[in-house]
């Protein structure tokens, strides 16, 4: 398959990694140093239990590439208004994108400009970071799971599935993308504002009571936002991602590691998102409000 990676970070290229080294022709949009290192020394995915290497394509300008069979679209979602408009020279007469972005608002904004029809919603459930220019680490094995918006089951989903999991990637379909995308938001707009503000990573954090409560609080908020959007979503969610978040191996959340960096940060995506949907159905969201504004003068970085 011809799969064009917008955003060979962390998750964009561990996954485009594990699809090259499975044949398929993958091409990666990076930028500045990250780039370069591709171009000179190839792609290099260090795991838990091996490393590898793969020679890819690698440009800062989708025109190079032309139309493609899928996009991965990876890329930080303060990136957007920028970015989406140039995904237009890959899309083809049946190009699919796959946004694996946080957050609950992408799917509609690529659909605006590449067509509603182009667009699975979905979530990547992992860990991985760029280690340095063209090295990444995968702390959390890949795991991708994506739907189609009509929640119906069809061939190229099916096909897209069959391509992920032969390059080894867990990968499973959902016929209410929606509902997954809610699933991973209330998660992630909750531990990447508790560990951030916090300045701590969820293992040791938790250790912590009032760490954990806190966490739940949020999640809690989060969730009745969904629930009153009118989202399928359990109400014992909170409670079950706890134990998940309990059972992984140690890891640090990416806007975490965002404002430890002094990056630009996705808070307005994740917090900043809670609180707005939030007021559009009259729910409270205190704990996230309080989150947001201790975090909010680091949200787009710091001068170097």
């Amino acid at each position: 398959m011809k799969i064009a990676i917008m955003g060979a970070g962390g998750a964009g290229g561990c996954l485009g990694g594990l699809l090259a080294k499975a044949d398929n022709h993958v091409s990666l949009i990076a930028r500045d140093e990250h780039l370069e290192a591709i171009r000179a020394n190839g792609l290099k995915l260090v795991r838990a239990d091996s490393e590898f290497v793969v020679r890819v394509d690698a440009t800062d300008d989708p025109a190079e590439i032309g139309p493609v069979d899928l996009v991965l679209y990876t890329v930080k979602t303060f990136h957007n208004r920028h970015v989406i408009s140039t995904l237009k020279p890959l899309m083809g007469y049946e190009t699919s994108v796959i946004t694996l972005q946080n957050g609950v608002e992408s799917h509609e904004l690529l659909g605006t400009i590449l067509g509603p029809s182009n667009i699975l919603p979905g979530a990547y459930w992992a860990s991985s970071h760029i280690q340095s220019p063209g090295v990444i680490v995968e702390d959390v094995p890949a795991r991708v799971s994506f739907g189609e918006l009509d929640d119906t089951g069809s061939l190229r989903a099916l096909d897209i599935r069959a391509v992920f999991r032969g390059a080894g990637i867990d990968t499973e379909l959902y016929l209410d993308p929606l509902q997954l995308l809610w699933q991973k938001f209330i998660v992630l707009s909750s531990l990447s504002s508790v560990t951030s503000a916090a300045r701590t990573r969820p293992k040791e954090l938790f250790a912590f009571h009032g760490a954990r409560k806190m966490f739940c609080d949020a999640m809690e908020e989060a969730l009745a936002v969904g629930l009153a959007k009118g989202v399928n979503l359990s109400d014992n969610l909170a409670h079950e991602c706890m134990e998940w978040i309990d059972s992984l191996p140690a890891f640090q959340v990416s806007m975490h590691g965002d404002f430890e960096a002094g990056r630009p940060t996705e808070l307005d995506s994740l917090s900043g998102a809670v609180i707005r949907l939030g007021k559009q159905v009259g729910v409270k969201t205190p704990v996230h409000e309080l989150l947001y504004s201790v975090l909010l003068p680091h949200k787009d970085g710091r001068a170097s």
